[in-house]
């Protein structure tokens, strides 16, 4: 066993339970199997998680963080919100592939687990998003872009379900065609306007 210092070690045991987690699911994936997954005992697995919750607690913390840092720099230049939401898009099919694991823990645990702590940090997850894209529709409507009537949640979890649905086909079943994902955007975004966008 090699020794690693701890943030290092955490590092390890989050990226080896993320592809555990992803191949057989949270329930089934026991902190034994991480451990030896790792090259390391449970004792020592337990030094830096107490609970198998804490790993999924910290693989879905990282993916929100990613997530939400990549798109703030991505739309960082630019000051239109309907454009802002296309450069999203535009990019996605890169950022599930990047994080095709980490997504596949996260969709498993929101179709299977009961875990009221999993289920807890899996709804801060999408608050997190749905807040995010609730302030890019709320800028448009202050720029007259988007309807001003508009309540911004349901364009926000029209965009969030959207990407749950292609995130989840991808990984799963098939490729998708780029333009199949620009046509729902723009739906989405025609249903917001008040003007050509």
């Amino acid at each position: 066993m090699r020794r690693l210092k701890a943030p290092q070690r955490r590092e390890q045991l989050i990226e080896v339970a993320t592809k555990l987690f992803a191949k057989y699911g949270y329930e089934a994936t026991t902190t034994f199997k991480i451990a030896e997954a790792a090259g390391v005992t449970e004792p020592i697995l337990y030094r830096h998680f107490e609970t198998k919750q804490e790993m999924f607690v910290a693989i879905v913390s990282a993916v929100s963080e990613q997530t939400l840092s990549n798109w703030q720099e991505l739309i960082a230049g630019e000051s239109d919100p309907a454009q802002q939401i296309r450069k999203i898009a535009e990019t996605f099919p890169g950022h599930i592939k990047q994080l095709a694991d980490a997504y596949h823990v996260l969709h498993g645990a929101l179709a299977t687990s009961r875990d009221k702590k999993v289920l807890a940090v899996m709804k801060e997850h999408y608050a997190q998003i749905e807040g995010f894209f609730i302030r890019i529709i709320q800028r448009g409507q202050e720029l007259g872009v988007f309807r001003p009537q508009l309540d911004p949640k349901g364009p926000a979890w029209q965009l969030i379900m959207t990407g749950i649905g292609y995130a989840m086909i991808v990984l799963n079943l098939q490729t998708m065609e780029q333009s199949l994902i620009k046509n729902a955007i723009e739906s989405i975004l025609r249903g917001m306007s008040i003007i050509k966008v």
